[in-house]
């Protein structure tokens, strides 16, 4: 899959994330609260007025189709995990790169393994703790983006994206530091400079195949140095569909695994519930199904699918 398939498979999702951080900033700065809601900005009365657009798919009513089968296949698993990761990476990649102006400069870093069988999960922790205290000795912070990838030959690889000020060069990542040792003494790295964050992250995404087969429990992708918005705005992106339509971002909180509104402490309930039947893992309608209408943050700009 290339760049510009992976683009517009994610349009939706784009255009809801750039009135996501539209929105969101439009609240910081009436309120000057970086813990602010994100409040509805209708005028006049009625769903026109307040300009509720639907966006409903045709053929794809989450209502009318369930119960829906959940498929625990491996492969089907693998999809799925994939596909957050892809979302995720993107996000954060848009966010870092919005973040950051002409003062700062993306550098790309690959970390590959000398052989098949050397990789540990420990490894990649180990090297971006060693990145970030060689930040904090020079004054900046860490801004960066990572993901796993698998080499035809099995062995694991590691891509980074990092953004650092334009007057401070980013090291290699297999030498020996002055103030300390290599970031990653387990093979070789490369470093270049990157015009376009988010594009040079999609060509890896793009790359992700059949011979993509994670070791258990490894971790294939991360992020450091989100503000607390941008951070809000991922965590939006990851919300089920029923979620998005009751609030937007910044308004809800997990807090002890459960969903709770920001302002009135309300535990959210999801609509839908998920059994093991004889036919698998089933999806089920058990309450009330917000309507497929995007409202409250986006009303004021309009939204479509």
């Amino acid at each position: 899959m290339n760049y510009a398939a992976l683009a517009e498979h994610w349009d939706r999702d784009t255009h809801l994330w750039e009135i996501a951080a539209e929105s969101l900033n439009a609240s910081f700065s009436a309120k000057g609260d970086d813990a602010a809601s994100v409040h509805a900005r209708s005028a006049g009365s009625g769903d026109e007025a307040a300009g509720l657009v639907s966006y409903k798919t045709s053929g794809n009513d989450p209502v009318s189709d369930l119960p829906v089968v959940i498929s625990t296949d491996p492969l089907a698993v693998r999809d799925r995990r994939i596909k957050a990761l892809r979302r995720n990476v993107w996000a954060a990649g848009k966010l870092l790169s919005n973040a950051h102006g002409k003062h700062w400069r993306c550098w790309f870093v690959t970390l590959t393994y000398r052989g098949v069988d050397d990789w540990s999960p420990r490894h990649i922790s180990e090297a971006l703790r060693r990145f970030r205290h060689w930040c904090k000795k020079r004054g900046t912070a860490p801004h960066y983006v990572w993901v796993a990838e698998l080499q035809q030959r099995g062995a694991m690889h590691y891509h980074l994206a990092i953004w650092l000020p334009a007057g401070l060069s980013c090291p290699m990542w297999d030498k020996p530091q002055r103030d300390g040792a290599a970031f990653w003494p387990h093979g070789m790295t490369n470093r270049q400079l990157a015009r376009n964050a988010v594009g040079y992250l999609m060509k890896y995404m793009s790359k992700i195949g059949k011979h993509h087969e994670y070791p258990k429990h490894a971790r294939i992708y991360g992020a450091g140095g989100l503000e607390q918005q941008d951070r809000q705005i991922r965590s939006w992106l990851n919300w089920p569909t029923w979620l998005k339509q009751l609030h937007g971002v910044g308004e809800v909180v997990v807090r002890k695994g459960r969903r709770v509104v920001r302002e009135t402490g309300e535990v959210l309930c999801s609509p839908y519930r998920l059994l093991r039947t004889r036919f698998g893992l089933q999806l089920f309608t058990v309450g009330s199904v917000p309507e497929s209408w995007v409202s409250g943050p986006y009303s004021a700009w309009g939204v479509t699918a």
